[in-house]
C-alpha cells in the first residue's frame, strides 16, 4: 500500500511539474508601443570568459602604507594647511593646533633640564670633594643618583613631546604643528578650523597611495575554486591584480576574504567598492554569458531572462553561476546575439504568469 501511494505520489509531482513547464509560455507578444508603456528596455548579452566569477571588492592600501595622524593632546585646530587629496612629504604641516597641555608639558620639560643641571653641578662638586677625601664616598653615590634620575627625567619629557610631533620650543608654548609621518597623498580630513579635539582623537589620515590592493568578498564555495595567483580584473576601471592571499574561513555573514594587489591601477581610488572579475587558472566551467544582474528574475524557484524576439520577449531559463550587484554570470540558451530585458521586468512577469 505504501508503495502504491508513494508510485501516486511521484507520478502526480511529475505530472504537475510537466503541466508547469509546458504552461510557460514561448513568447510574450508586444509591439512598440506596449513595450514603451511598459516601460521596458534591453541590454545586449555578452560572452562571459571560461570561469569566470564575480565579486564585490574594497580599494585598499596595504599595511603600514597608511597612517592616522591623531590629536596628542587635547586642544583646538587653529588651522588647516593641506587639503584633501593633496600629495605631502614627510614632515609637511597638516594642519595647526594649540593645547594647554602641551604648554605644561613644556613647562616640565624646561624644569626637567633645569634639574638636570643642578644634579650634575651638585655630582661635579661632591667628585672634587671625594677627591680631596672631604665626603664618604656614600655622599657622592647619593649626588650621582640624584643625576641620573634626573637625566631619566629629562629623556622622558623629551621622549613624550617627540612621540606628539610637537618641537621642544617654540615662541607659543601651547602652539605647534601637525605634521605628516610619511610622503603621500592625503586621503581623509576629519576636523576643520575651530574644532576642540580630545586627546586621541584621529585628525587626518595619510597614505601612500603609488600602491593598491583590493579586499575582496567571496562566498565559500568560491573561494574553494581559488588559488594564490589567480588573476583580477576590474573592466569598469581598467585595472587589473592578482590575488596574494586568500581566507576561506567565514564571518558572522557567511562571507569568505581574499586580498589581491593591484598591477594595473587604471583609475582606481582608495576607499572605492567595486564590482570584480575573478579569473581561476583551474577552471572547467562551460560556456556562459553575462547579463546585467537586474535581468535575472526568479519565477517558480528558478532562474529567467526575457529575450528580445521579433514579436516581443521569450522566457529563458537560465542558471546562475556568479554574480554581483552588477553583473550575473549564467548558462542557457542565449547567444551573443540577444539581448534581454533590464527594466519593466516586473511587468514582463505579471504577463508571464497570466499566459501560464
Amino acid at each position: 500500500m505504501s508503495r502504491l501511494l508513494n508510485t501516486f505520489v511521484f507520478t502526480a509531482l511529475s505530472a504537475s511539474s510537466m503541466a508547469w513547464a509546458q504552461a510557460v509560455p514561448t513568447e510574450l507578444w508586444l509591439d512598440a508601443q506596449q513595450k514603451a508603456a511598459l516601460g521596458v528596455r534591453v541590454a545586449p548579452v555578452q560572452v562571459a570568459s571560461s570561469g569566470v566569477m564575480l565579486a564585490s571588492a574594497t580599494v585598499s592600501v596595504p599595511p603600514g602604507r597608511e597612517v592616522t595622524v591623531a590629536a596628542p593632546y587635547a586642544g583646538v585646530i587653529t588651522r588647516i594647511d593641506a587639503g584633501l587629496g593633496d600629495a605631502v612629504k614627510a614632515g609637511a604641516p597638516l594642519a595647526q593646533w594649540r593645547s594647554p597641555q602641551l604648554a605644561d608639558t613644556r613647562r616640565q620639560l624646561r624644569e626637567a633640564q633645569l634639574d638636570l643641571q643642578n644634579a650634575q653641578a651638585a655630582l661635579s662638586r661632591d667628585q672634587a670633594m671625594l677627591a680631596d677625601g672631604i665626603i664618604p664616598v656614600a655622599r657622592w653615590q647619593l649626588s650621582q643618583n640624584k643625576f641620573l634620575a634626573a637625566q631619566s627625567a629629562l629623556q622622558a619629557k623629551q621622549a613624550e613631546l617627540h612621540s606628539s610631533g610637537a618641537p621642544a620650543g617654540g615662541a607659543d608654548d601651547a602652539g605647534a604643528s601637525l605634521t605628516s609621518p610619511l610622503s603621500g597623498s592625503l586621503v581623509q580630513t576629519l576636523v576643520s578650523v575651530g574644532q576642540r579635539v580630545e586627546a586621541g582623537a584621529p585628525l587626518f589620515k595619510v597614505a601612500d597611495t603609488r600602491q593598491l590592493q583590493l579586499d575582496v568578498v567571496l562566498s565559500p564555495d568560491k573561494a574553494a575554486q581559488l588559488q594564490v595567483g589567480d588573476a583580477v580584473s576590474v573592466p569598469s576601471r581598467n585595472a587589473r591584480a592578482v590575488l596574494i592571499g586568500i581566507s576561506r574561513a567565514v564571518d558572522a555573514a557567511q562571507q569568505a576574504q581574499a586580498r589581491a594587489r593591484v598591477t594595473t591601477p587604471g583609475t582606481l581610488s582608495a576607499g572605492e567598492v567595486l564590482p570584480v572579475q575573478l579569473h581561476p587558472a583551474r577552471a572547467s566551467a562551460p560556456a556562459a554569458w553575462q547579463v546585467p544582474a537586474r535581468a535575472v528574475i526568479s519565477h517558480q524557484m528558478q532562474s529567467w531572462v526575457m529575450v528580445a524576439s521579433a514579436k516581443g520577449f521569450v522566457p529563458t531559463l537560465v542558471k546562475v553561476l556568479s554574480s554581483n550587484d552588477d553583473q550575473s554570470v549564467v548558462t542557457g540558451s542565449l547567444s551573443a546575439k540577444n539581448q534581454v530585458a533590464v527594466t519593466g521586468l516586473a511587468s514582463l512577469r505579471a504577463l508571464m504568469q497570466k499566459d501560464e
